[in-house]
C-alpha cells in the first residue's frame, strides 16, 4: 500500500501545482526554492509599489523589507494584514507592532501563509482513495531592530524563527537579515538587504533538511515635493545564487535577479495612489490616513494566477 498527497480542484488543477511546486516545497525539492513561501511580501502599500520598499522612507513593514527603515518611526506603530490569495488557495496574515527604544526602534511580527485542501489519498490494488484531508501553514516570528548610526546612516537586523506544518510533516529553522540605508542625498537613498544572511537551515521531522541560501537586495528611492503633493520612485532588485534560470527575469550562470519597480503620489500626507511591477506583475493600489489611521488597499496582477487583493491597517499612538 503507497500513500501520496494531492491538493486536488476540479477548478484549478494548473493553480494548485504551480503553488505547490514554488510555495509548499517539499523536503525533497531543489534547495533553491526553500524559501520561497517567506517571499510573497507584506503591507498593500510596499505590495502596490511592486515589492520595492528596501529603500523608502519606512514604516512598521521594514520588518520585511529592510529593518534598518524602521528609524523612520517615532512612538508605536501597529499593522494587520489578511487575504485571500490566488483565488482563495491561501490565506495569508502578518501582524507587527513596533516602538522606540534601547537609542533605535524595535518591532516584532508575525507572518503566516496557510491554507487546506489536501486531499491525502492511498492506493490498495491499483486503486486510489481518498485517506483525509489536511491543510499546510507556515509561521514566521520576527524580531527586528534598526539604529541610526549617523544622520545619513541606518543600520537594521531581524531574527525570524521558522515553523512549517505540511500534512504530518513539521520543519523548524532560525534566520537571520541584515540591511543599510543610506542617503546620498535629502531627495536619494540607496539600500542593501541581505536576506538569510548566514542561510537559513529548515530541519524537518522526517529528518531531512532544506537551507535558505542567502538573497541581496539592492535598491534605490527618490522623493520630491511640489506644493501640495509629494512624488516617490522606488527601484529594488533580488539577486539569488542559486541558478534561477528559467524562473528568473534575468540570469547568468549561477547568478540571477528579479526587479521591482514602484511609483506614488501622495496629497498632503492624507491620500496617496501607486503603481508600480513585481517581477513583470502590475501592482496598483491607494492609501488614505485619517488621525492616528491608515488604510491601504493592493491589486496585484499576475500572468498565471488570479488577481489578488490586499488590504491593511496600520496605526500610530
Amino acid at each position: 500500500m503507497a500513500t501520496s498527497i494531492w491538493n486536488v480542484s476540479a477548478k484549478t488543477p494548473f493553480k494548485i501545482s504551480f503553488i505547490f511546486l514554488i510555495l509548499m516545497t517539499a523536503p525533497l525539492v531543489a534547495e533553491k526554492y526553500a524559501g520561497e513561501f517567506m517571499y510573497l511580501g507584506v503591507g498593500a502599500r510596499p505590495l502596490a509599489l511592486g515589492g520595492a520598499y528596501t529603500a523608502s522612507d519606512g514604516d512598521i513593514f521594514s520588518t520585511y523589507y529592510n529593518p534598518a527603515g524602521l528609524t523612520s518611526l517615532t512612538g508605536y506603530q501597529a499593522a494587520f494584514m489578511h487575504s485571500e490569495t490566488f483565488g482563495s488557495l491561501l490565506n495569508h496574515d502578518y501582524i507587527a507592532i513596533a516602538k522606540s527604544q534601547f537609542n533605535g526602534v524595535a518591532a516584532v511580527s508575525m507572518y503566516r501563509l496557510g491554507g487546506g485542501g489536501i486531499l491525502v489519498t492511498e492506493e490498495h490494488l491499483g486503486i486510489f482513495r481518498v485517506k483525509k484531508e489536511a491543510s499546510h501553514a507556515d509561521y514566521v516570528f520576527s524580531f527586528a531592530y534598526g539604529h541610526k548610526q549617523t544622520p545619513r546612516l541606518d543600520w537594521g537586523a531581524t531574527a525570524k524563527i521558522i515553523y512549517r506544518k505540511i500534512v504530518d510533516v513539521s520543519a523548524q529553522g532560525i534566520g537571520l537579515d541584515a540591511g543599510l540605508r543610506y542617503r546620498l542625498r535629502d531627495d536619494l537613498t540607496a539600500a542593501l538587504v541581505m536576506q538569510d544572511l548566514t542561510g537559513t537551515i529548515l530541519s524537518y521531522s522526517n529528518d531531512n533538511k532544506e537551507i535558505v541560501n542567502p538573497t541581496m537586495k539592492m535598491g534605490l528611492g527618490f522623493s520630491r515635493s511640489l506644493g501640495d503633493f509629494r512624488g516617490t520612485v522606488l527601484g529594488d532588485a533580488d539577486i539569488r545564487f542559486e541558478g534561477r534560470v528559467s524562473s528568473a527575469q534575468f540570469s547568468q550562470s549561477w547568478i540571477s535577479a528579479d526587479t521591482h519597480v514602484g511609483f506614488e503620489v501622495g496629497y498632503k500626507g492624507v491620500a496617496s495612489v501607486r503603481i508600480g511591477s513585481d517581477i513583470g506583475n502590475l501592482t496598483t493600489g491607494i492609501g488614505i490616513k485619517f488621525s492616528r489611521y491608515r488604510v491601504d488597499l493592493a491589486l496585484l496582477d499576475h500572468s498565471d494566477l488570479d488577481t489578488s487583493y490586499r488590504g491593511t491597517l496600520v496605526v500610530e499612538w
